[in-house]
């Protein structure tokens, strides 16, 4: 009789086991959104992994009642803005120096790490450092949703003039800043909005240093994958005809059901390709995306990306091994590029529910997506098309994602005002604005850029102005300079470091 219950009961515990639903693998929306990576463009590493490191009795953390429409005094609302500051390095008569935030949460990282371009060039000076989170961006939230109306009050111009305010506010606050020559600091797009306030406000900011800026708007980016192009192309010709290669394959398996088979495989997809346009798009950005992610930070100081995630190991180590066949390289630069970055899935490529994940106006998880491609469509463009005539054909097709492609999203996320026109109005718009790379005329405004980062294409690299100073630097990649130094730094990074320095200190001791 035990024997009988002992069967009973192991055969109702395996149809239990059997009837149980699998639990369905997480789905990872990986794809850089306008060249920007999750977290932001200006990287740091966690927090947890520098804190021991940071003095942080004199790091204050704190709000600013900030005007929400600098334009229309009407509006005659408020909201407020997140800041940090730290005086540890403070002397009587010194700096100040203002960090902007920009397309992603701040922290207080950039006032209290020690070692840091900024935090070094403070001790040197003997400045105070303030560090701003961007409107919309982070827990500075100015409004109750993202709802179209309310995006309305999110723009560089808005940013600049909160920047302004805050200067004004800060030097009313602390009476031994009354005669402080106010510095903004920024990386990538709050790179150009450091030089773009030194511009717009002469009187309150001093000098600027907009590390890796693109102050050049651009609907149709297609020099970006140039350089993604350009910068394998130098660390290894043979590992560049093994990259081109690989996604020429991916253009012809596309062709067929068992090729496309294939690639869900080789690229760990949630979903079967579907053929129609958009959806083909969306495959080829997550097919793009690790390759533009590493050589954009490829060496920076910041977390993985110092050694882990660069052109020579995260991409040529894979695609230069002689055992693999092609598409087996490319799954491995897949793989790698996904396990290192904490991303545990299959990769997304539900285009439609892309989307809609972008069409929600909470302050939800797509909070910073929503926000960057807003702007891209309201102000800057930047869409990284395939559209080269040299990087088209290389990443397997000029047809594969052309700038049409992200203007239409933005009439599908924000409606049909946001069209082709209207994009390229508005960046023509921004160019005016600020004077684009070419009219960019304010002095006192270091311009750091790595060229091998596929953003120093819409940087300002030369000047006819002994006070514009642009700093070219061989080899490195985005916001390189701002990062602490480390002894895998090459000589041009700590060449450039120094010459920032040293221009700077000219400047203030003026």
């Amino acid at each position: 009789m035990r024997s009988l219950t002992a069967v009973v009961l192991a055969a109702c515990v395996l149809a239990q086991v059997f009837s149980a639903p699998t639990q369905e693998e997480p789905k990872v929306r990986r794809n850089m959104i306008r060249g920007r990576p999750r977290g932001g463009m200006k990287k740091t590493p966690p927090m947890s992994t520098v804190s021991h490191l940071i003095n942080f009795d004199s790091v204050v953390s704190s709000t600013f009642t900030q005007t929400l429409d600098h334009f229309d005094s009407s509006v005659g609302k408020t909201f407020k803005q997140r800041y940090w500051h730290n005086n540890q390095w403070y002397k009587d008569g010194g700096p100040a120096f203002l960090m902007l935030g920009g397309e992603g949460p701040e922290s207080s990282y950039w006032v209290s790490y020690p070692g840091l371009e900024i935090t070094n060039l403070a001790a040197k000076q003997g400045a105070w450092v303030f560090d701003i989170e961007h409107r919309f961006y982070g827990e500075t939230k100015p409004t109750s949703d993202m709802s179209v109306p309310n995006l309305k009050y999110l723009s560089s111009a808005q940013a600049i003039e909160d920047a302004a305010a805050f200067i004004k506010a800060m030097t009313a606050q602390y009476p031994q800043l009354a005669n402080a020559k106010w510095v903004t600091f920024g990386g990538s797009y709050s790179g150009a909005l450091a030089a773009w306030t030194r511009a717009k406000h002469p009187e309150l900011v001093y000098a600027a240093v907009g590390s890796s800026g693109p102050v050049q708007a651009e609907v149709d980016f297609k020099e970006y994958l140039e350089v993604v192009q350009n910068s394998i192309t130098r660390n290894s010709t043979a590992c560049a005809a093994s990259v081109t290669a690989g996604f020429n394959l991916v253009a012809s398996l596309l062709q067929s059901a068992d090729g496309r088979k294939q690639l869900k495989t080789a690229f760990h997809l949630c979903q079967d390709i579907k053929l129609d346009d958009k959806s083909l798009k969306y495959f080829w950005e997550t097919v793009y995306s690790p390759y533009m992610e590493v050589v954009q930070y490829s060496g920076d100081a910041a977390g993985a990306f110092a050694t882990q995630l660069t052109i020579p190991h995260a991409i040529c180590r894979y695609h230069l091994n002689p055992s693999t066949t092609t598409i087996q390289k490319m799954k491995q630069v897949n793989d790698y590029f996904n396990l290192v970055s904490d991303y545990f899935g299959c990769n997304d490529i539900d285009y439609n529910g892309f989307i809609s994940f972008m069409k929600d106006e909470t302050f939800g998880e797509a909070q910073s997506d929503r926000a960057w491609v807003w702007q891209t469509c309201t102000e800057f463009g930047y869409y990284q098309s395939t559209a080269s005539a040299t990087a088209g054909p290389w990443f397997g097709g000029v047809a594969n994602l052309p700038a049409q492609y992200y203007i239409d999203e933005c009439t599908a996320i924000y409606g049909a005002a946001y069209n082709s026109q209207e994009v390229q109005t508005s960046v023509d718009y921004t160019n005016e604005y600020y004077g684009g790379r070419d009219n960019l005329t304010t002095a006192r405004i270091l311009l750091p850029n790595g060229d091998i980062d596929p953003w120093h294409a819409l940087g300002k690299l030369t000047s006819s102005s002994s006070d514009i100073v642009p700093v070219v630097i061989n080899g490195t990649a985005h916001c390189a300079d701002m990062y602490g130094a480390s002894s895998l730094d090459s000589v041009y990074l700590t060449n450039a470091r120094q010459r920032i320095s040293d221009v700077l200190d000219g400047w203030l001791k003026a």
